[in-house]
């Protein structure tokens, strides 16, 4: 019985890595027809992981933790090394393809030379089930043709257009049985339809394919078209064919004429994005304002809400205190409802002109004779709300987990302190605190790396407003680095650039890193002193 659970097992193994190394087969072909080189490497990676792990004895022990490696290559490592990678390419709007792939759009590209632009045609409908259109195309007086029109789909299935002469009377055409003439309303009325169409002389050069553009009366016009560029891949070099000039490569575009040619192509381009970051005065000035207050902003968002926490967790760290259990749940209701909710509502809440905010504040301004607070249109407005609004957000977190630390000291230490003449307070600065920290600092640090990347809070409370005036870039008061980046790098008005973005990412993955590990350290020392208390 023994032996055939272990063969079952054994069969279950190799069909499930039959059927993975199959997935990873078929995965091949198509990661290197869109030359998707990282997530080809990936592939590889976790196929040659699992097969490793599955056909040696020795390390089948670790098939139980390689789902979580699996995940950490694919939605950690993965994403770190591919945006490491990004921040040392051009990847932008205009250089998102390959070079394949952009010169592989750029002969897509068609044109209409001047001599076959103007060409007049008549448009008839034959009246049948699918109301097939049918057009008399007068390339010359000794060239007319007559043939169905057809969308982009049927263009290589389709009949050819051609010449008809028992349709024409002493050149003059005579409507066949079952076609109607269309009139100038009509065209209008199927000029949406007409425009997809087109009317083929030969099926295997793009030049005799004529596109209909209908404006007149019972007449329109055809153009045909012929291909605009051509890829010369023996000189690395595009051809013109409409000016029939030689468009050479320049770094990541191809320039004909001195233009640049749309689209480019990804290339690797070193430190320039970083190099751009600092020593481009547009950006690093901005740069250094956003950079100080999303210190100021991480740093204060977690002092705030930790001292809220803290002192309400202290409030209700009592034995035989009333509705105890109701106190908690109140408090931990903002941390319930989700983040983009309260900010939208805070948001309502703090317009300047119909806010309940200020509704609520006019006794007080009536008062002391002042003129009601223009919430997130100045900076320190701006600046005092976010701070406010990040703290209601933050402190059912700290109350939670403060709560739960200073359950966790033992009350005979207090006891033994007041026996020893010392007051409430310093027993909490001695005593209580210390171990307080020692067991929450790590969760502190995480604290202020979200606060750091609080994207969400700023986008959607103030937008990063109110603006810096007179700065280059789109720029606000209240913009921390993330935000920063995205006006930077996405939404400035000048297209996605993608390698900046990545590089300021970077940059802030590198500040985030190296504040956590000073923070840790100084964790470390907390827990040698007041560890073995």
């Amino acid at each position: 019985m023994i032996y055939l659970s272990m063969t079952l097992s054994k069969i279950l193994r190799y069909i499930f890595l039959a059927v993975f190394n199959a997935l990873i087969v078929y995965a091949f072909p198509l990661t290197l027809a869109y030359e998707s080189w990282f997530f080809l490497s990936l592939i590889i990676v976790i196929g040659l992981l699992v097969n490793f792990v599955y056909f040696t004895e020795k390390f089948q022990p670790m098939k139980w933790i390689l789902p979580g490696m699996i995940f950490m290559l694919s939605f950690v490592v993965f994403p770190a090394v591919y945006n490491t990678f990004v921040s040392f390419t051009n990847w932008s709007t205009g250089h998102i393809l390959t070079k394949t792939q952009a010169i592989s759009v750029l002969e897509d590209r068609v044109y209409t030379p001047e001599n076959q632009k103007g060409i007049e045609f008549d448009i008839y409908i034959l009246q049948d089930i699918d109301l097939s259109f049918y057009y008399v195309a007068y390339l010359n007086d000794q060239n007319i043709l007559f043939g169905k029109a057809v969308s982009d789909d049927e263009i290589f299935s389709s009949s050819l257009a051609t010449h008809e002469p028992s349709l024409f009377n002493n050149g003059e055409f005579v409507t066949p049985d079952g076609f109607t003439l269309l009139t100038g309303k009509e065209q209008i009325a199927n000029s949406s339809s007409l425009q997809e169409l087109s009317l083929v002389i030969d099926k295997n050069t793009r030049a005799q394919l004529y596109k209909i553009s209908v404006f007149g009366a019972s007449t329109g016009r055809l153009s045909s078209t012929s291909q605009l560029y051509k890829y010369d891949d023996v000189n690395d070099t595009l051809i013109n064919n409409a000016t029939n000039t030689v468009c050479p490569v320049v770094k990541d575009n191809f320039e004909c004429e001195g233009k640049e040619i749309e689209p480019g192509w990804r290339v690797f381009v070193g430190g320039e994005n970083y190099r751009k970051l600092f020593s481009s005065q547009r950006i690093r000035g901005p740069l250094n304002v956003v950079a100080k207050w999303t210190f100021q902003f991480a740093l204060l968002s977690v002092l705030l809400s930790f001292a809220v926490g803290l002192f309400l967790s202290m409030i209700l760290n009592k034995n035989g205190l009333r509705f105890q259990r109701i106190y908690r749940a109140i408090f931990i209701l903002p941390y319930a409802i989700p983040a983009f909710v309260s900010a939208l509502v805070w948001k309502g809440l703090l317009n300047p002109d119909y806010g309940l905010i200020n509704s609520w504040l006019g006794p007080i301004y009536e008062l002391v004779d002042a003129e009601p607070i223009k919430w997130l249109t100045t900076k320190e407005s701006a600046r005092t709300a976010v701070l406010l609004v990040n703290t209601w957000l933050g402190f059912p977190y700290m109350f939670l987990i403060t709560t739960g630390a200073l359950q966790s000291i033992p009350r005979e230490l207090i006891e033994a302190a007041k026996v020893d003449g010392a007051s409430g307070l310093q027993s909490f600065w001695r005593i209580t605190f210390p171990l307080l920290m020692v067991s929450i600092s790590p969760l502190l640090i995480g604290s202020f790396a979200f606060n750091f990347n609080n994207f969400t809070l700023i986008f959607l409370l103030s937008g990063g407003g109110p603006p810096i005036v007179g700065s280059d870039v789109s720029v606000g008061w209240t913009d921390i680095l993330i935000s920063f980046t995205y006006k930077l790098a996405i939404s400035g008005g000048r297209g996605n650039l993608f390698g900046l973005a990545s590089s300021v990412t970077i940059i802030i993955f590198a500040l985030v890193l190296i504040i956590s590990a000073i923070s840790f350290r100084y964790t470390k020392r907390l827990e040698r002193v007041y560890g073995n208390i």
